[in-house]
């Protein structure tokens, strides 16, 4: 019997957004998944976080509790969340999947190239029907990423998926310094293209049914 599937949406977006649209929410039920999903604060139905990112992790390890272990897949901000959660508690999880995300979060300097980015999000955003005050404060709420050190006490299984084009690639740094993880490399793809490629999907489902 397979263990709970968790979905933490990115920066911007909501559930329904980024995994309904895209159609994971019904391709995972469909493999015989049970789904939950969670919401980042100041996102969708959530409160705001006034602890920031730490906040964040807390509420979605509370969330976890209930049916532990679980699989968790994380896209971009959600997939920071979904690391920082498995670095503080390894046991609540049987596998993780980290999408869109790389060494950028570590090495990035902002340059002119966010503000095109910022429009983007803030697109999105829109979109997705979420307060642009609230994902700004909870943007402001971010902290560090660990050192890549740290994440040797990350020991679950871990598949990481980010495309060439992404901005905040290459991930090989981080995928090495996770003691049990192999990356997939997606050709010719975006950041925000990530969820809704369909080699991403495959592959995300192949590395759960192991």
């Amino acid at each position: 019997m397979s263990v709970p599937v968790v979905l933490v949406h990115g920066l911007g977006s909501s559930f329904a957004h980024n995994w309904g649209v895209s159609g994971w929410d019904d391709i995972l039920q469909s493999e015989g998944f049970e789904v939950m999903g969670y919401e980042l604060p100041g996102h969708g139905a959530a409160p705001e976080a006034q602890g920031g990112e730490s906040e964040a992790v807390q509420r979605f390890l509370d969330l976890v509790s209930e049916k532990e272990p679980v699989d968790a897949i994380g896209f971009s901000a959600g997939a920071r969340i979904v690391l920082r959660a498995a670095l503080a508690k390894p046991s609540a999880f049987r596998k993780i999947v980290l999408l869109g995300i790389g060494d950028g979060m570590w090495t990035h300097t902002p340059t002119a190239d966010d503000l095109v980015l910022a429009d983007l999000v803030l697109q999105l955003l829109e979109t997705a029907g979420n307060d642009r005050g609230a994902v700004e404060r909870y943007i402001k709420g971010f902290t560090e990423m660990p050192a890549l050190s740290e994440l040797s006490k990350v020991t679950v299984p871990a598949l990481v998926v980010i495309g060439d084009r992404d901005m905040v690639g290459p991930a090989d740094a981080m995928t090495e310094a996770l003691p049990d993880a192999r990356m997939v490399v997606l050709k010719g793809v975006d950041h925000y293209a990530t969820t809704s490629n369909f080699t991403c999907q495959d592959e995300v489902l192949r590395f759960l049914s192991e």
